[in-house]
């Protein structure tokens, strides 16, 4: 899970746009809607359709030879690829027709002939893979079948008109590896999977090297596939290594470097000769896990490694880069991220990070030493004045480190013990996951919140990861546990420092977020004053068997043994105990729910539960439902609306500011499904959007 309502109502409407709308019982309890924030309420809000707008850029590439690059900008609303000489960037053209879903990913064949294209169609997450041809337009479809899932596993220099392709269309929970002809779109299978593998590893040649099985215990045994040793383990993951691992690639000459943290906390950067099995550490971790890695030359030698134990901090392993670090450092400013390289390895495409405005992208010269910039992730908002986001570091009852982000309303800042002067409202913002973190980063739900008046407190709790697998692994069977008592310390360690009224905060988040949000409400009734659940569950038994058939064999191992094991009967009781189903009696104050039709990873039947066991008590829930999302919202249109909903809810909620209904509700597929009549404004909206 990385990283949202009641079905039976009084009336219905048909309104514009597929948008169809369930009002609430009449017969609803009261509750005291808060006062709104005068100062929040006199500023110029930032437009919702402004902050959730699809990124004016995104995912910069150079083509293979450098001279071009590519980016994703969106046409009508929906993202599209485009390319433009990489000596004049203004000079784009729309090589893509995407009218309702862009694409997730992209990567350009070795020729730079093709642009390969990962994207599916509903939110399903089964992802289908087309190749672009770049001088005329004509797109291929190289899966044949759009109910298989594909993944693209390598291009190869030496091949470039063929790409590797996984999918699953003879099982559909363990692919085969099939090459597929970029031009012709013919597939011929290579390797028929009968190992139980769920990835591989495949070679510059395109030769599939090695399998990868997830063990009931949740640890990952590499098998090699090819030459003598086939069928020998090449190594094992454990179950503690898994999150803070990976493989970055397999040399022709036979080296597989990878991110592994196997006998120390921290992730190192190591190479492992597979004829031998020798493992060679080519970088150490110093304050956090290694998680990006710049290379460079034929050989590809280390030249500088990232980690990010508060911020992301570049740590220089060549002196042949060491100039342009400094040199970045100070013309940037800030963190960044170095997104691809030229061949020759003298310009670098650069994504400048400050957590306070858009990401910026730059190409870097490294002749010149200098910087010229592209693009601003977000154009219209470059230059707006947002909630500074800074860390912090939240101390644990248990002695834990926590390391969290805090985004205050514009005009306020700490002072110099650390404090705010007067308490504001806020927003605990909880990741997803649960095995993935918070970082500095712009994000928009923290700008957005910022913007309408609330702190926002975004904690890493026990089990985020990048600070060590010792972190991750004190999470074991925490759910409802210590992990959320990170979050309640949290929420104590704000209202203590006088950033967070007691009697106004709020819980918020998607996916294990949204379950922290179920948890928070019924297991600590009396700290919250109203939640926000995005795709949460609600009954854990139920999640873990309704896992679908690509997603179960690698993750359902380690679910059963990181949260419990619902098969048996110890561990399907543990899990209800945890469930906020069992406990969905005690929740006191407001809920909003939202769910998308399509959604593999939480089914909306997890929501529909918790909202029709708080309809049977006549307690105020909204459920907002989307037939044409899944997972995470992808839509332009389906963000500005259900974050109109949820603005005017927490407003009711909080006292935050709110920018009128306006036309956000226009043209969305959103189903109201329950409690319209809980927020004001939205009946009268879901009115004028007919």
């Amino acid at each position: 899970m990385n990283c949202q309502f009641v079905r039976r109502a009084r009336m219905f409407f048909a309104l514009r746009g597929g948008l169809a709308v369930c009002l609430a019982a009449a017969m609803v309890p009261a509750y005291v809607a808060a006062a709104p924030d005068a100062a929040a309420s006199s500023r110029t809000l930032i437009p919702r359709s402004s902050l959730f707008a699809t990124n004016t850029y995104s995912e910069v590439r150079f083509s293979p030879d450098g001279a071009w690059i590519s980016y994703l900008r969106p046409v009508e609303g929906v993202n599209n690829i485009w390319i433009a000489p990489a000596a004049s960037p203004s000079e784009g053209r729309v090589l893509t027709k995407f009218s309702v879903r862009g694409p997730d990913s992209y990567r350009w064949s070795a020729d730079g002939a093709h642009i390969l294209v990962m994207k599916d169609n509903g939110g399903e997450e089964v992802t289908q893979i087309s190749a672009i041809d770049v001088r005329t337009g004509a797109i291929r479809d190289l899966g044949g079948d759009p109910t298989i899932r594909s993944t693209l596993l390598r291009t190869s220099k030496g091949r470039p008109g063929i790409a590797l392709i996984a999918n699953n269309a003879r099982d559909r929970s363990y692919p085969d590896v099939y090459e597929v002809d970029l031009t012709a779109g013919e597939r011929k299978r290579v390797y028929t999977n009968t190992g139980t593998y769920t990835s591989f590893v495949a070679a510059p040649d395109l030769t599939v090297s090695i399998g990868i099985r997830i063990n009931e215990n949740g640890s990952a045994t590499y098998e090699l596939l090819q030459g003598e040793r086939a069928g020998e383990t090449l190594l094992t993951l454990p179950l503690i290594d898994l999150r803070s691992s990976r493989v970055l690639g397999l040399s022709a000459s036979g080296m597989l470097r990878m991110i592994d943290s196997r006998g120390t906390d921290k992730a190192n950067l190591v190479s492992i000769d597979i004829a031998t099995g020798k493992v060679t550490r080519l970088a150490e971790a110093v304050s956090a896990d290694i998680i990006d890695v710049l290379t460079g030359g034929e050989t590809n030698e280390v030249l500088a490694t990232l980690e990010d134990p508060k911020v992301k901090e570049w740590k220089v392993r060549s002196p042949d880069v060491a100039a342009d670090f400094a040199a970045i450092e100070k013309e940037i400013g800030g963190q960044f991220l170095i997104e691809d390289q030229t061949p020759d390895d003298r310009k670098w495409l650069i994504q400048a990070i400050t957590g306070n405005l858009p990401d910026r992208f730059f190409i870097w010269d490294r002749d010149a030493r200098s910087a010229t910039m592209l693009f601003s992730a977000k154009e219209p908002l470059q230059d707006r004045v947002v909630g500074e986001t800074r860390p912090v570091v939240i101390p644990s009852r248990d002695g834990k480190s926590l390391v969290s982000y805090l985004t205050l309303p514009p005009g306020l800042a700490l002072n110099g013990e650390g404090n705010l002067d007067k308490p504001v409202p806020m927003v605990l913002l909880v990741h997803g996951g649960p095995w993935l973190r918070d970082a500095q980063i712009y994000d928009e739900e923290a700008k957005w919140l910022a913007d309408r008046g609330y702190a926002v407190l975004a904690v890493n709790f026990r089990g985020s990861t990048g600070f060590g697998k010792a972190f991750i692994d004190a999470s074991h069977k925490e759910w409802t546990g210590k992990m959320h008592d990170d979050l309640i310390d949290a929420v104590n360690w704000a209202i203590g420092r006088g950033i967070a009224d007691r009697s106004k905060t709020a819980i918020y988040g998607l996916s294990y977020g949204g379950y922290s949000t179920l948890v928070g409400l019924s297991f600590t009734p009396d700290v919250f004053a109203c939640g926000v659940d995005l795709a949460g569950p609600s009954n854990l038994p139920e999640l873990f068997s309704e896992m679908p058939d690509w997603w179960a064999p690698q993750l359902a191992p380690q679910f059963r043994t990181r949260v419990n094991d619902p098969r048996t009967k110890a561990g399907a009781a543990d899990l209800w105990r945890r469930s906020p189903m069992s406990r969905a009696d005690r929740i006191r104050v407001p809920l909003l729910v939202t769910n998308g039709a399509n959604d593999p990873r939480v089914l909306p039947s997890q929501s529909d539960q918790i909202v029709n066991a708080l309809k049977a008590r006549n307690h105020p829930v909204t459920y907002i439902f989307y037939p044409d999302e899944g997972h995470v919202y992808e839509k332009q249109k389906t963000k500005v609306s259900f974050h109109a909903v949820a603005e005017h809810f927490l407003a009711n909620c909080l006292g935050g500011a709110a920018e009128p209904f306006g036309n956000d509700l226009v043209g969305s597929d959103m189903e109201v499904r329950a409690g319209a009549a809980f927020i004001p404004g939205l009946e009268a909206a879901i009115d004028a959007a007919r």
